[in-house]
């Protein structure tokens, strides 16, 4: 049988009296859950601005005791939420009733006692316990986490401050029409999120011994750390962007060309002072395939000239190029979608340009943009992000915060064996404004793509 989210409402605004404040409650979550990370719910406590007293009041509400083990775990059937089943979760373990009976307001411990104005508010965070993951399963299903209305059996009129050693019991009210205590105090129902569940791929390899070590939710403290430093090492920092360029992208008979980042500084950068990120670019052979039609890395035996230009600068693919990512607050009152942000590596210098001129002729043997390798052999150039006075980070970039600075994967625009002797009068053409792909030969002479893989990403924080 199927219901409504009206059918696990408990407690209504039906139920709020006009002797009490009246207070709401928001839920706001992420829309994906993972099944081994942690999953962080926020909570808004808000008193209406009109409740018929101006007084401030204090409650004792917890967003772990009160919050998440009142939520009810629903499954929409067909994605309908109208069409809803409701599934079992296991006990949860709860303040007693002796514990949650009286506090003393001391205005040292808060962690569960609330100052309320009217109009005021408080955004309280917890994670979503093991005993809800159990009942989920990855897929397309759709889940909602209600909350039915709870009471809060200990609140007062007034500020901390005026309680201030004073204990806070109880208060129970009695009803004349039930003839059974009710809650003097009550919060209608009604906040719910939803999400879809998944796994995450690649397994983590450690996970199942560490679970058993140190328990589950530990266990997804620590993959979600393991996941953020796979993330760097690939390039793979967030959900939804393209993948970078990766060894299944290389096309067999072409050069293999890497890319690697260093930092040419300590790993803390000072807020306003200049770095530099070192880029090398390495000819490590030849792509082929094995006997199960995967890529392998052949000898090379003749050099190569290519266009490094378009390694360093050339981003018409969404795949292609460097990256600069802000690590986000991954505390416990983060419930953010992803750990990381992208930002924006263009530094507004390009000004005006000409783009309707002839197009130039470049000898590739002279000209800046061309670089020839033999094999193993490497060639090295710096990415400036922060000069004197001007920086490729954000504008709002504080003390603190952590980047991470990387390369996606590139496909060189032209390319050739041999070296410079080889091509001591061949000419290619550019477009007039110099940084945009060869114009011809625009295919390369129907040579192999040349596809450079991404690299890792190195981390960097910035200090006073």
């Amino acid at each position: 049988m199927s219901y409504s989210y009206s059918s696990f409402i408990r407690i209504g605004r039906n139920d709020l009296t006009l002797a009490t404040p009246r207070l709401f409650l928001k839920a706001k979550a992420r829309p994906k859950l993972s099944l081994t990370l942690p999953y962080q719910i926020e909570f808004t406590l808000r008193r209406a601005k009109r409740d018929g007293s101006d007084r401030p009041c204090i409650v004792k509400w917890s967003p772990a005791a009160d919050g998440i083990s009142s939520l009810v775990l629903l499954r929409h059937i067909d994605d309908d939420s109208d069409h809803l089943e409701r599934l079992a979760v296991s006990e949860i373990l709860k303040t007693s009733e002796e514990e949650n009976s009286v506090v003393v307001a001391n205005g040292q411990d808060t962690s569960s006692l609330w100052e309320l104005p009217p109009g005021g508010s408080v955004r309280l965070v917890a994670k979503l316990p093991e005993s809800y993951y159990r009942a989920l399963k990855a897929g397309d299903s759709t889940y909602t986490l209600l909350y039915p209305g709870g009471e809060v059996a200990i609140w007062e009129w007034g500020t901390i401050q005026e309680n201030l050693g004073r204990e806070l019991k109880a208060r129970r009210l009695m009803s004349e029409e039930k003839k059974k205590l009710l809650p003097s105090l009550v919060i209608p129902g009604g906040a719910r999120i939803s999400f879809t569940a998944r796994a995450e791929e690649p397994r983590w390899p450690e996970r199942e011994a560490y679970e058993a070590r140190n328990g589950f939710n530990a266990a997804n403290v620590a993959e979600r750390e393991w996941r953020l430093e796979l993330g760097v090492k690939t390039m793979r920092l967030r959900e939804g962007d393209p993948e970078p360029l990766g060894r299944e992208d290389r096309v067999p008979g072409a050069p293999i060309l890497s890319v690697s980042v260093a930092l040419e500084c300590a790993p803390t950068v000072k807020l306003k002072g200049v770095f530099d990120v070192a880029v090398k670019v390495t000819y490590e052979g030849v792509c082929g395939l094995d006997a199960d039609g995967k890529r392998t890395t052949q000898t090379a035996t003749r050099p190569i000239l290519f266009r490094a230009w378009s390694v360093l600068a050339l981003e018409e693919d969404p795949r292609e190029g460097f990256r600069l990512y802000r690590r986000l607050s991954m505390n416990d009152n983060s419930v953010n979608n992803d750990p990381w942000e992208m930002c924006d590596l263009d530094d507004g210098s390009v000004g005006f340009m000409i783009v309707d001129a002839p197009d130039k002729a470049a000898r590739v043997t002279e000209h800046a943009h061309f670089m020839s390798l033999r094999p193993g052999e490497s060639w090295t150039t710096f990415n400036r992000l922060q000069g004197k006075n001007w920086s490729l980070l954000p504008n709002n970039t504080a003390p603190g915060d952590v980047y991470c600075y990387g390369f996606n994967g590139a496909v060189v625009d032209w390319w050739d064996w041999g070296g410079p002797e080889d091509h001591a009068d061949t000419v290619v053409m550019l477009p007039c404004w110099e940084a945009g792909r060869v114009v011809d030969p625009a295919d390369n002479r129907g040579r192999q793509k040349l596809v450079v893989t991404a690299s890792e990403g190195v981390i960097f924080k910035v200090m006073e």
